[in-house]
C-alpha cells in the first residue's frame, strides 16, 4: 500500500512547480545570509570614512589588460586622485600602469560574530587598499557594506513588525470568531477604527511626539511599536473571517459536545487549520513593511543614526543633480526590489500551494 502524503508535503510539491517562487525562496536566503554574515561579505568597514575616496565609483574588475593579455586572477587598477580646481573634490582615475589582484578570504578590518573576533572577508585586494565594489558615498564610505549592513536593520523591522502583527491579530481575530457575540462586536469596531486611520499622517504625528534625546534603539523600537499597532487589523479581519467559518463546523461541535474546553479546541483544532494562511498574510505583509520603513527613512523619520537602512542610505542620493554626478547611490534601490519582488513572488507560490482549488 502506497503510504499516504502530509499535508505539508503536498504543500512543498505544489509549490515548487512554481518555478519563480523557488527561485524568489533561493535569492531570499541568498539575501538573509549576506545579512547575517554582513561582515564577511564587506571587504571594508562600513563605518569607516576613506577620505581620499569620496564619491568613487564602482571598481572595475579586470581580466583582461590594456594589452588585451589575459590573467587567471582578477585584478583592478591603482587608482590616481587629482583635486578638481572648481569644486574641489578629488576626481578619482585608473592607472593601466599598476594592477592589484584580487585575493579571496584574505585579512582585513576586524568584527566580532558571536562574541569572537575575526578578520577575514570574502574578497579584497593584496595590497590591503580599500575596494569599493558598488562605489563610495559623499564620506567615502563602502556602498556594498552599507547596505549589506543595511539590510540588517530593513530586514529585521519588518521581520519583527509582522510578528507582532500575526501574533496580536491571530490572537484577536480567533477569539472575535470564534465567540462572536457582544465581543465579537466590540473587538470589530475596533478594528475598524483601526484601519480607518489614515496611517501616514498617524505615524507621522507619532514620530513627532518621540523626544530628540531619545537613541537609535529606543527610536527603533517606538517605529515597530507603532507600525504594528496600524497593521494588527488586517490580519485580525482575515482571521476571524476563518474562525467563524469553523466554529459551526461538525468536528468543533463534536469536541464541545464531548467536554472540550474552548483554549483546547482553540489551540487544537482552529489554530492549525488557520496557520497555513497566517503564513501567507505574513509573506505578503513583509514587502509592505519594508517599503514603508524604507520611505520614511528615505524622508529621514525613520531610523535614527548611527543606525542605517536601506531607505536612510537612498537619503544621500536625494537630490537630481547628485544622482546624475553619482548614480551608484541608487545601488540600495536594487536591493529593496529584489526584497520587495522575492516575498511578493514567495507569497503567491505559497498561497497557491496552500489552496487545493488553485488548479496547479
Amino acid at each position: 500500500m502506497e503510504k499516504s502524503q502530509s499535508y505539508s508535503s503536498l504543500v512543498w510539491i505544489r509549490f515548487k512547480r512554481n518555478k519563480m517562487a523557488l527561485m524568489s525562496m533561493v535569492l531570499l536566503a541568498l539575501l538573509g545570509i549576506t545579512s547575517i554574515f554582513a561582515p564577511f561579505f564587506s571587504p571594508n568597514d562600513p563605518t569607516m570614512r576613506f577620505s581620499e575616496h569620496i564619491y568613487e565609483a564602482p571598481s572595475q574588475i579586470h581580466m583582461w589588460d590594456s594589452e588585451d593579455n589575459f590573467h587567471l586572477t582578477p585584478f583592478v587598477y591603482a587608482k590616481t586622485v587629482d583635486l578638481d580646481p572648481v569644486t574641489f573634490l578629488p576626481i578619482i582615475q585608473e592607472d593601466t600602469s599598476q594592477k592589484i589582484s584580487l585575493s579571496f578570504f584574505n585579512k582585513g578590518w576586524e568584527y566580532t560574530f558571536l562574541g569572537m573576533t575575526f578578520d577575514r572577508h570574502m574578497v579584497g585586494l593584496e595590497d590591503g587598499s580599500p575596494i569599493f565594489l558598488l562605489g563610495s558615498d559623499n564620506l567615502g564610505r563602502d556602498l556594498l557594506a552599507r547596505c549589506f549592513f543595511g539590510s540588517r536593520v530593513t530586514l529585521i523591522f519588518a521581520i519583527a513588525v509582522v510578528v507582532l502583527v500575526v501574533s496580536v491579530g491571530t490572537v484577536v481575530g480567533i477569539l472575535s470568531g470564534y465567540h462572536g457575540g457582544r465581543f465579537d462586536f466590540v473587538v470589530q469596531r475596533i478594528a475598524e477604527l483601526a484601519l480607518a486611520f489614515p496611517a501616514v499622517p498617524l505615524y507621522l504625528a507619532l514620530i513627532a511626539v518621540l523626544p530628540k534625546t531619545a537613541d537609535s534603539t529606543m527610536v527603533f523600537i517606538m517605529l515597530i511599536v507603532i507600525l504594528s499597532s496600524l497593521q494588527w487589523a488586517f490580519i485580525a479581519r482575515q482571521v476571524r473571517a476563518q474562525a467563524l467559518s469553523m466554529r459551526n463546523l461538525d468536528y468543533i461541535r463534536a469536541a464541545k459536545s464531548v467536554g472540550a474546553k474552548d483554549m483546547r479546541i482553540v489551540l487544537r483544532h482552529i489554530l492549525p487549520n488557520v496557520t497555513s494562511n497566517i503564513v501567507v498574510l505574513a509573506t505578503i505583509m513583509l514587502p509592505t513593511i519594508v517599503l514603508t520603513e524604507s520611505f520614511f527613512s528615505f524622508l529621514s523619520v525613520g531610523v535614527k543614526a548611527p543606525m542605517f537602512s536601506w531607505g536612510s542610505l537612498l537619503n544621500a542620493a536625494g537630490q537630481f543633480q547628485t544622482i546624475g554626478s553619482y548614480p551608484w547611490l541608487l545601488y540600495p534601490v536594487g536591493f529593496i526590489l529584489v526584497t520587495v519582488l522575492g516575498f511578493n513572488a514567495l507569497g503567491d507560490g505559497l498561497r497557491d500551494a496552500v489552496d487545493p482549488y488553485s488548479g496547479q
